[in-house]
């Protein structure tokens, strides 16, 4: 191993300096020097710089011990941008977060999905109307990351398989043609579980369902989503649930898509919400497709486990109805199932806010930014 050159040395204290002011969100300089074994110029000289470099300021100051008040060195959370746009079948949101992951600001547009070149377009004017309205300077943003639901290819610029809305292929070119910003695609379960990742560092290895009109999921193992041979995180959303059972859109029948995504429950009333009204109120029609639905899910659940024994993560639109009762009787259902039944509570919720897929797919772009500056 070469050793390390005079500028490796300040590349790193640099880097344990931003580091622990992030963690910290404040500092001040004597703590700084304590720490992180460095002198009183080392440390002046790196605030000064991380300072010019628009990183952090002094904010205010810490209560005296007997001297004078140290000034309070605080990391600025909207030094950089990052943007999460979800194209859905018939509309599309924008959301811009900081570098703690927090949502700035957010817009919904109510226009519907076309593979054609004025819509992108049209997205990408919205994208900077979003940005100038909300007086985000454009040298702040690190990139855009684009959901949509579809597998997507390694590097993030492909649509290798786009059914759903029909854009089979598509390339990233539609965006980076009209942006002058990093932009790259998503699949929606996988920015999903990005974002849970994210709010709970302690979560390590879980199946997430992303449980909407269509259903998609992702596998995550030590913290990454696991990738198989055709770049496949985890459509298990196409395992055959139940033989020659419902049509799915993939041209199979009986998938688990159709069984377990929240299609069924909107046939009863035409609406997910006036579903879970009418089910709470104890119309019997709704509970009885409610515990038929829960069967269902239950028993892909125990399959999935019986493949791998991780926790599960139900994200989605379902997710904010689900109640304490309904989880302890999904873990019935599948402890039921199972060829080795468990205590053990093993599903839970995932997080609840409406535009997670947008803040996960943004959040790569702010983790690659922490991992540069630093080494996060």
């Amino acid at each position: 191993m070469s050793p390390m050159t005079t500028s490796d040395v300040k590349k790193n204290n640099k880097q344990a300096l931003l580091r622990h002011i992030y963690e910290n969100e404040s500092s001040q300089q004597q703590v700084l020097c304590e720490l992180l074994h460095l002198s009183r110029p080392t440390v002046i000289n790196l605030i000064r710089e991380c300072s010019e470099e628009g990183l952090i300021e002094k904010s205010g100051y810490y209560e005296s011990t007997g001297g004078r008040k140290a000034n309070a060195i605080v990391f600025i959370p909207d030094s950089k941008i990052s943007i999460g746009v979800e194209l859905l079948q018939d509309s599309y949101e924008i959301t811009a977060i900081d570098l703690y992951g927090n949502t700035i600001c957010t817009a919904w547009y109510e226009i519907g999905f076309v593979n054609e070149d004025s819509y992108f377009r049209n997205i990408c004017n919205s994208i900077t109307h979003f940005i100038n309205g909300n007086k985000i300077d454009h040298k702040k943003i690190l990139g855009v990351g684009i959901v949509l639901q579809g597998l997507i290819s390694a590097d993030g610029t492909t649509v290798t398989y786009g059914k759903i809305l029909n854009c089979t292929g598509l390339h990233i070119s539609v965006f980076t043609d009209h942006l002058p910003y990093p932009c790259k695609f998503f699949h929606d379960a996988e920015a999903a579980a990005q974002f849970e990742l994210w709010s709970h560092p302690s979560l390590k290895d879980f199946i997430y369902l992303n449980i909407r009109s269509h259903l998609s999921g992702a596998l995550i193992v030590n913290r990454s989503s696991l990738k198989g041979t055709d770049l496949k995180s985890g459509v298990f959303e196409h395992m055959t649930l139940i033989p020659n059972g419902r049509p799915c859109y993939c041209g199979r029948r009986g998938c688990m898509e159709t069984y377990c995504s929240t299609q069924p429950l909107i046939d009863v009333t035409g609406h997910l919400h006036t579903f879970f009204e009418e089910l709470r109120k104890g119309n019997r029609t709704c509970q009885e497709c409610w515990n038929t639905y829960l069967l269902n899910l239950a028993a892909a659940i125990n399959n999935l486990r019986m493949f791998i024994d991780y926790p599960v993560l139900i994200g989605g639109t379902l997710s904010p109805y689900l109640t304490e009762e309904d989880i302890d009787t999904l873990h019935r259902y599948a402890s039921e199932k199972s060829a080795f039944p468990t205590e053990q509570r093993f599903i839970r919720q995932g997080q609840n806010q409406k535009a997670l897929r947008c803040e996960g797919a943004a959040i790569s772009y702010v983790k690659e930014y922490l991992h540069e500056i630093m080494n996060l």
